[in-house]
């Protein structure tokens, strides 16, 4: 199979000619878009109206903002969810544990996290007394070291539960049908 840019392809057209079908008329090959009554697509803004993006009649499509009246709200949390010990033995998995164990993950990893940046802290006191620049550095840096730890430990952390949301929200989608 050759590209279509090759030399012998006809060229494609990019995008609806005058009197041919183009998305959202009647005779696209989805027809109009959700929430829109079938008929000639509008041309231009009404009379009295700028050209501004703002002064455009608000069309709701499937990719566009949400009607403010109807508004969108998360999945209601399941009032009889399980807790870490049901949710083990979940064999549907239904229920995640990974997203009730990030808060005690965080908390525990703020241990450890703590205690290098003292330690830097401790041995760059001791190096100080020394008469090292050495122990200087260590000092300055130690809460650098422990601000960028907890940083990254948070966002892997909060990647990981972004993941599971998307998961519910999809999951509410789903069920919404």
């Amino acid at each position: 199979m050759t590209h279509p840019s090759d030399p012998g392809h006809p060229p494609h057209s990019q995008g609806p000619g005058p009197g041919q079908p183009g998305a959202g008329h009647p005779g696209a090959p989805y027809g109009p878009p959700p929430n829109q009554p079938p008929g000639p697509p509008q041309q231009g803004p009404p009379q009295g109206q700028g050209q501004g993006p703002a002064s455009r009649p608000y069309a709701p499509g499937p990719y566009g903002p949400q009607d403010q009246a109807q508004g969108w709200t998360p999945p209601p949390r399941d009032p009889s969810s399980k807790g870490v010990f049901g949710a083990l033995f979940d064999m549907n998995f239904d229920h995640m544990v990974t997203a009730k164990l990030v808060k005690i993950v965080y908390a525990l990893s703020l241990v450890p996290i703590t205690v290098l940046s003292l330690l830097m802290a401790g041995y760059g006191l001791d190096w100080l007394d020394q008469g090292s620049t050495f122990g200087l550095l260590l000092l300055v840096s130690s809460p650098f070291v422990w601000l960028f730890q907890v940083l990254t430990v948070r966002t892997i952390l909060e990647f990981v539960i972004n993941q599971f949301k998307m998961s519910e929200y999809l999951r509410a989608i789903k069920d919404k049908d």
